[in-house]
């Protein structure tokens, strides 16, 4: 009889900051998959509402960072510490509740063919349950845009929920800290994408994903609009750059005009752009 091969090892990195509730709802699901070989880790980011103690009583184990490095700061951290052994790094938002199935599907997507470096899910809403995300679309010129029918073509997985090879980070390097949150995704996947890479969502395998909040929805604005132009700068020519700038520009002026709170975040993304801030950004 030929012997059984072991299934391939995921790192599953859940990373938290003051993420309440969700994340007690998000590792109990992670607890109950049925893939045979994952090893969960909790990031907390200087969690404040006692939501760092919720991984303990779970008995999962958790690298406090006793700061918000934000997504790229933290994960580089833990990626770069703590990937060896893993075959695949798979790193989760907190707000998201995962089916048993689903890292097994993924895992399955990925080892059909080496060339696959990110496999995502498709992402559902917690209170519609329509889909969210199927993959993220863009263009030069653009904001990234989600693909909402699986099987469309995509440029890359959003990085709430992402499968990621680690051979992938050792010859690609780690996420690109100028970002600090939004559009990293996007980023890596075309640097990896050099490589011979591709993104790709695993139609059959589904995940939960709460909406944002207010207040995390005004500062994404901010750095969507920043990033975004970052992006742009490296990606594209100086005409798709122009273009973005004056559509971002037209919004943030108009919606002041309108009163909308979003407008004054994204005027600041253009300044902070315009004036080379990159990374975390301290809001007053």
């Amino acid at each position: 009889m030929r012997p059984t091969m072991p299934s391939p090892s995921v790192l599953v990195l859940v990373l938290t900051y003051n993420a309440g509730p969700p994340l007690e709802a998000c590792l109990t699901s992670l607890l109950r998959t049925t893939y045979p070989n994952a090893r969960i880790v909790v990031l907390d980011n200087g969690s404040t509402d006692g939501s760092d103690r919720i991984p303990d009583r779970l008995g999962i184990p958790v690298h406090r960072f006793g700061e918000n490095l934000l997504y790229c700061g933290a994960y580089n951290r833990a990626i770069r510490d703590m990937r060896a052994g893993a075959d695949f790094v798979l790193l989760s938002n907190p707000d998201i509740v995962v089916p048993p199935g689903t890292i097994g599907r993924m895992v399955g997507l990925a080892e059909s063919d080496p060339r696959i470096g990110f496999v995502g899910p498709v992402q559902r809403r917690t209170d519609t349950k329509g889909v969210r995300s199927a993959g993220v679309r863009w263009r030069c010129g653009r904001l990234p845009e989600h693909a909402l029918v699986p099987g469309e073509p995509i440029d890359a997985v959003e990085g709430a929920f992402v499968l990621i090879r680690r051979e992938v980070f050792d010859k690609v390097g780690l996420l690109d800290e100028a970002f600090a949150i939004n559009l990293e995704d996007i980023d890596f996947q075309l640097r990896a994408r050099q490589h011979g890479y591709r993104s790709a969502i695993a139609a059959d395998a589904e995940i939960l994903h709460e909406p944002p909040g207010t207040t995390r929805r005004l500062k994404g604005a901010y750095y969507q609009t920043r990033n975004a132009l970052i992006l742009t700068s490296r990606y594209c020519g100086s005409v798709p750059l122009i273009r973005l700038k004056v559509r971002l520009y037209l919004e943030g002026i108009f919606g002041k005009m309108l009163g909308r709170p979003r407008a004054t975040y994204v005027l600041e993304g253009l300044r902070d752009f315009r004036q080379g801030v990159a990374g975390i950004k301290k809001f007053s």
